[in-house]
């Protein structure tokens, strides 16, 4: 895209002061929607719906009207992509990122202990008073409801609240230094294409021009648009009417070796139109790897074969496949510091050199002040864990299992576009299958549990996100250094709003009358399994073989791709391809991938501009049509009409 088709680096106070309140509102406005209206995730995913949808408002509704009223309002393109870019960083927070697990999980030992359980024995014990609120009566009220006249008991989670607070700052934090760090090589170097990026960049194509951006006022786009609008319509009308007919996203599963395996045919016109921006080979790979990974699960189900143990939630369909994602993801985050090596001397040079001129004047964040943000932010984060009673090895083990897995992730999502997607492994059983529960201890079993919260259903996370807001942001020529303090601003307002909201929800209405997710049961099903049944070298072992071979494919899928142009499987599949939510989407892939390869072969790279418009059209109403039935619903207070936005 055209540099001059945007208006620069405009970080403006007033930016920033719009961000924030919109990244504010989508951490109040999404726990409401999920836990009381029980519809559609605005923020569950890496598309960012909410946030999308509110930038759709913007740019085609209510800046042409500022432009129209009185111009000076307007805003800029530079800061629109401001304002996107800290809702799409805020939007990681309020649900399944953070908060709605965290507030559950803390309070889950206290409420569901029962003498059969012996949780007032065996788990209460092993969390510091830090940490959660000890007084009973503040957990039965959280999931009962308060009686009327008695306040919510903020004085009981002040602590808590800084504990968790200073911490997950500190995580996002350097989750962000990261990016800033890796952002040349991914954007520049490699010129990742960012598929979840093009949306809002089309939006933004020749906004500072006339009174709408080109893409409205492009047929094509309303042509794409239609579809998915008109069926997500249908869908929320046979919710409230049942004679108003509906159009079928969600198929009957084909079903394969002998019922063992399942291959979910879901439609999402979004993930289609996502697809359509991915290289052909990319995209191949992300369905194929899928159904290898259903093949393997269905030949050792057929033969029957198991490894000791049985495979944590969340995870991959097999314990060999968890274990193989894990390795897989390893092999690529050692690639990418691997080919980024120069970039990371310098950045290193910058830091610590003497009279060394750095070349960061394009970054939101000079690289010395990323490197000291991350190594103070790491010191932190480590000793919090420790604190916590994580004995310090299994500390550093499980913070790297972490940091591999969100930057793998992010590096997928960058590349692969899939705005549905997840890891086949977790932080937790890595630690505990790589050091064993004894090394681990009891109180670091109980500590690593208690990450569940933020560090388990990563459908979305802050790394991913602030990757695609450092493309947003070069693409639009803003690179201010101001914008990483809005990012900054988006994240402590966003989870001021949403504990806030959460609690409030909790306490008025009573957790258990709330819709319920299963991560904090899962949190502490993982925690009473290992105390009772310690894993030690018997279970290890077989699985490191499973993650060394899933380390050995992803090294030959790396050297072959980068050494062989004939080679048409790319690597980028391989790490999530046995992910719970790649199995939702990767029908849609297969779609986008066959409709891109079809325009391709008989219009050639002329036809693919030409079509652009109708694939962006079909992400904006998918996403338009799921956020118009949130609003109808919170009018009405609506609950139940699940409209799908992303994957269920």
């Amino acid at each position: 895209m055209a540099l001059n088709e945007f208006s620069g680096p405009e970080v403006s106070v007033r930016s920033l002061i719009i961000g924030a309140f919109l990244a504010f509102f989508l951490n109040i406005a999404c726990p409401y929607s999920v836990l009381v209206l029980q519809n559609a995730g605005l923020t569950s995913d890496y598309i960012t719906a909410g946030a999308m949808m509110i930038f759709l408002l913007i740019v085609g509704l209510l800046n042409p009207l500022m432009k129209i009223s009185y111009r000076p309002w307007a805003l800029r393109s530079g800061e629109m992509v401001v304002i996107y870019v800290m809702m799409i960083v805020a939007s990681a927070i309020p649900t399944w990122g953070l908060v709605t697990n965290l507030f559950h999980i803390l309070t889950r030992p206290f409420y569901y202990a029962t003498p059969e359980n012996r949780w007032d024995e065996l788990v209460q014990p092993l969390i510091p008073s830090w940490l959660a609120p000890r007084d009973p009566s503040v957990a039965r009220y959280f999931y009962e409801g308060l009686p009327d006249g008695i306040p919510l008991p903020w004085e009981a989670w002040i602590l808590p609240m800084m504990a968790w607070g200073s911490v997950m700052l500190a995580i996002y934090v350097l989750m962000i230094a990261t990016m800033v760090i890796f952002r040349r090589p991914w954007v520049e170097q490699e010129r990742l294409v960012f598929p979840l990026t093009q949306l809002p960049l089309e939006m933004l194509r020749g906004a500072d021009e006339g009174i709408f951006p080109r893409l409205f006022r492009n047929p094509l786009m309303w042509v794409g648009f239609s579809l998915p609008f008109i069926i997500q319509i249908l869908s929320g009308l046979n919710h409230y009417y049942f004679f108003v007919p509906k159009i079928e996203t969600l198929f009957d599963p084909l079903r394969l070796f002998r019922n063992s395996v399942s291959l979910v045919i879901f439609v999402n016109f979004a993930i289609i139109g996502l697809t359509y921006f991915l290289n052909l080979n990319v995209a191949f790979s992300v369905w194929f790897f899928h159904l290898l990974s259903r093949f393997q699960t269905g030949i050792f189900s057929t033969i029957g074969f198991q490894i000791k143990g049985h495979n944590e939630a969340l995870t991959g369909s097999s314990v060999a496949l968890s274990h193989q994602g894990m390795g897989a993801m390893i092999v690529l985050v050692v690639a990418m510091v691997w080919s980024a090596r120069s970039h990371l001397r310098e950045v290193l040079r910058s830091a610590f050199a003497k009279n060394y001129v750095p070349n960061d004047a394009d970054e939101i964040l000079s690289y010395r002040s990323a490197v000291f943000m991350w190594i103070g932010c790491a010191i932190y984060v480590f000793g919090w864990f420790v604190m916590t009673g994580l004995p310090p090895i299994s500390t550093f083990v499980f913070l790297v299992g972490a940091f591999v897995i969100f930057l793998a992730i992010a590096r997928v999502i960058a590349q692969g576009g899939v705005g549905f997607t997840a890891s086949t492994m977790l932080p937790q059983p890595f630690v505990v299958y790589t050091l064993g529960t004894e090394m681990v201890g009891w109180k670091g079993l109980a500590s690593v549990s208690l990450s569940y919260s933020w560090a388990a259903e990563m459908r979305t996370t802050v790394m991913a996100s602030a990757a695609n807001g450092l493309k947003l942001a070069d693409s639009a020529r803003v690179n201010h250094r101001r914008l990483f303090w809005g990012m900054v601003l988006a994240i402590v307002v966003g989870m001021a709003g949403a504990t806030w909201m959460t609690l409030e929800l909790n306490y008025r209405h009573g957790g258990i009358n709330l819709r319920q997710f299963g991560v904090p049961s899962l949190a502490y099903r993982f925690l009473q399994d290992k105390l009772l049944n310690p894993i030690g070298w018997d279970h290890i072992a077989p699985r490191l073989v499973f993650t060394g071979i899933g380390a050995a494919l992803m090294g030959f899928l790396i050297y072959m791709q980068h050494h062989y142009l004939w080679w048409p499987l790319h690597y980028i599949g391989l790490p999530v391809s046995d992910s719970w939510v790649l199995g939702w989407a990767w029908f849609s892939v297969f779609l986008g991938w066959l409709l891109k390869a079809i325009i391709f072969k008989f219009t050639g790279t002329k036809g693919y501009l030409i079509y652009k418009p109708i694939f962006v059209g079909m992400i904006a109403g998918q996403l338009m049509g799921g956020a118009l039935w949130a609003i109808i619903d919170f009018l009405l207070g609506e609950m139940g009409n699940a409209v799908f936005i992303g994957v269920p």
